[in-house]
């Protein structure tokens, strides 16, 4: 009798346990090892107590089965324990060699090479083959606990002491099982303990349901539970079918005699009767059993919902948390919760419940951004980390989460104990890891608008400041912009009358008025007259800007031969572009109208153009002049085979002071105001500026006029 209640607890035990481990994740390639080992322990266990009661030759096969039970049940140790807790056997290398050689040694212990046979005290007589079981059973056993041992090593906090628990429930229940079935059976020749091997297995099974309970390795309750209620369910439904039975049976004297139609007929009515009332009668249990296994159960989705809306509904960082808070600790009947944002400029917003008013110290928070893992049990932090969990416990905080998103890590929630004071269990983890992404999202939008309304009212004073300083700077500027303008007024009207007391004195000399002059002389006076004529009308240039800055700039019109003034421009540079080894050819028209234009002005840009031509086109090349008057319009251009402008810079070519950096290098004395003043003066008579460049290549500069507006009709 004693031997059938061992193996009946010790099958139910273990399929309890692996069927518990199984539902809790069906998909789990551990979880699936787990379940295999709970049936192998379960089948060896059966097959032993077989093995120790037939009589006659089958005996001698059920012994066998015992060494094929045991090789399988090893392999699956060695499987469960190889990927403990997250792995894949299949990825481990030795995966197919330990398949493989486990049939091979399943398929020898049923031949005479492992055991001849039973002597007369039913004791099995050993052969040379049992050496390749025991390699199996100490290889993988050996393996497996060697693993465990290595990963223990490695692991920390919650890890460490799962493995811790598991390595000591495998050695303990292998050392006992090896030592009375195996060691006593072959060595000494005693059976005695074999009835107890079904007991051994409890050793594993404890040491795994005590890891279970004490660290959370799975959630055993709701099976607890359901098999309470199931348990109570049939009973109940047993004693009313029973007492319905025996009443009746009583009455109408069914227990006595052949059954009768009349009684089948009872006992079927009875039973559909027992059937219906079956579901009434597990609910009403189901629900007794979570009052008593699920105090503070509560549910997910209604969570999970309420969380969302608070989420969608707020978009400033202290609702949101504040109404988060609430949320978790109302919903998840926690004792209070606070949360940790971090700002990108390393401030910490802290935000909780009434049990987490005290602010968290910076020491603290410190050594919260420290913790790599994702969810944190603080039972489980390791003695390295005493201080902290010291802290957290005196606060009553039962876990961390980490929140984090693809780009940062953006705070910490701390959870309190549960009112009812159970642990947080694995339900509780996952919903917490679910929630944790969504509360990251929020949270880093939540920072993220703070960031920008701060910056925002830092960025209006910023550019209140601003403004108020370019004010004063702009006055300023002004002020000084005035007196540039004044002196160079003063210094135009100033150098203008020696300058042309100079070049007159040169033209005279050029004219032979005081004497003959030589070759080399002329060549160097014409130098200087040139110099000097350029140094007029760059004074005229800044004594325009002047008037145009004063508002007295006139444009005087009067009638204009600007065929003529062309060509006496073009004869006077030919010397200048024959020195620079340039071709200069305009292309005059037969007949050209008289125009009402200003005829300093225009001169001076015609000038200007020709000019820059001459000096922006290297030896070689070639400058055109043309002159065009169609029905609608004056056009005049010249086109050079130059440098030509650089794309980047045409926008700024004919803003004031400014020259393009190929132009600088190749003549660094220009000041960059011929341009700005020809735009100005063709733009005051009504005219628009012909422009057009390809760098290296060439330039195309000039101006056009509409016909009708400035042409001289005759009488």
């Amino acid at each position: 009798m004693l031997e059938v209640i061992i193996l009946i607890l010790s099958v139910v035990v273990n399929s309890i346990l692996g069927l518990t481990v199984l539902l809790n994740n069906p998909q789990k390639d551990m979880n699936k090892r787990f379940f295999y080992l709970s049936l192998s322990m379960g089948l060896w266990a059966t097959i032993t107590y077989l093995s120790l009661h037939p009589a006659g030759p089958a005996q001698i096969t059920w012994v066998r089965l015992v060494l094929a039970s045991a090789a399988l049940q090893d392999y699956f140790v060695l499987s469960s324990f190889a990927i403990f807790p997250n792995g894949s056997f299949r990825s481990v290398r030795f995966a197919r060699p330990a398949l493989y050689y486990l049939l091979f040694v399943m398929a020898l212990t049923q031949t005479p090479l492992v055991f001849k046979g039973l002597n007369n005290h039913s004791q099995p007589i050993v052969a040379p083959g049992i050496l390749f079981f025991i390699i199996l059973i100490l290889g993988y056993l050996g393996t497996a606990i060697y693993l465990l041992v290595k990963r223990f090593k490695r692991a920390t906090g919650q890890m460490k002491n799962q493995l811790r628990v598991v390595i000591a429930g495998v050695v303990t229940c292998f050392a006992a099982i090896v030592f009375t079935n195996f060691v006593l059976v072959s060595v000494f020749k005693n059976t005695s303990f074999i009835s107890f091997a079904p007991l051994l297995t409890l050793i594993l099974t404890g040491s795994m349901a005590y890891a279970i309970l004490k660290h959370r390795l799975f959630d055993i309750r709701l099976t607890v539970a359901r098999a309470v209620a199931y348990l109570l369910t049939f009973s109940l439904v047993i004693v009313i079918y029973s007492g319905l039975a025996f009443f009746v049976g009583q009455i109408f004297s069914f227990n006595s005699g052949p059954i009768t139609n009349s009684q089948r007929i009872f006992y079927v009515a009875l039973a559909v009767i027992t059937a219906v009332a079956f579901q009434p009668v597990k609910k009403f249990f189901d629900k007794a059993t979570n009052r008593i296994f699920f105090k503070d159960a509560y549910e997910p989705q209604v969570l999970l919902d309420d969380l969302s809306n608070i989420l969608v509904g707020n978009i400033r960082l202290e609702p949101l948390l504040t109404e988060s808070s609430r949320s978790l600790t109302k919903n998840m009947k926690l004792s209070g919760c606070r949360f940790l944002a971090f700002y990108p400029d390393k401030e910490v917003k802290q935000i909780g419940t009434a049990s987490f008013a005290a602010e968290i110290p910076d020491e603290i928070v410190g050594q919260i951004k420290s913790l790599r893992e994702p969810l944190l049990i603080t039972d489980d932090l390791s003695a390295n980390r005493q201080g902290l969990k010291d802290y957290l416990d005196a606060i009553s905080c039962a876990g961390l989460i980490r929140l984090s998103t693809h780009n940062s890590r953006v705070g910490y929630l701390m959870v309190g104990h549960k009112k009812s004071g159970d642990m947080l269990n694995s339900l509780d983890t996952r919903l917490l890891g679910i929630m944790a992404d969504e509360l990251a999202i929020a949270i880093e939008n939540a920072l993220r608008f703070e960031q920008i309304s701060r910056f925002n009212i830092t960025l209006q004073e910023k550019v209140d400041e601003a403004t108020k300083q370019l004010r004063q700077a702009n006055t300023r500027l002004k002020e000084l912009d005035q007196t540039k303008d004044e002196f160079i007024s003063m210094a135009s009207h100033q150098l203008r009358t020696p300058l042309t007391t100079i070049k007159g004195y040169l033209s005279m000399v050029l004219e032979g008025d005081v004497g003959p002059v030589t070759k080399d002389e002329r060549k160097m006076i014409q130098q200087a007259f040139d110099s000097s004529e350029r140094m007029v009308f760059l004074i005229a240039d800044l004594l325009n800007i002047s008037r145009l800055q004063s508002g007295k700039f006139v444009i005087e019109n009067k009638p204009t031969d600007l065929a003529k003034m062309v060509q006496a421009q073009v004869d006077q540079l030919q010397d200048t572009a024959a020195n620079h080894h340039l071709t200069l050819a305009f292309k005059k028209p037969d007949k050209f109208p008289t125009l009402n234009l200003d005829e300093t002005k225009i001169q001076q840009v015609v000038m200007n153009f020709m000019d820059n031509a001459i000096y922006y086109t290297p030896a070689g090349g070639s400058i055109e002049v043309a002159l065009e008057a169609s029905d609608k319009e004056i056009r005049y251009t010249v086109t050079d085979t130059g440098l030509g402008v650089p794309k980047a810079e045409q926008h700024h070519l004919f803003a004031k002071f400014y020259r393009a950096g190929n132009a600088r290098k190749m003549r660094p004395d220009g000041t960059g105001l011929g341009l700005f003043m020809a735009k100005k003066v063709i733009a005051a008579q009504g005219g628009a500026i012909i422009f057009q460049s390809t760098e290296g290549k060439g330039s195309t500069f000039g101006f056009s006029f509409p016909r009708a507006k400035v042409e001289i009709k005759s009488a």
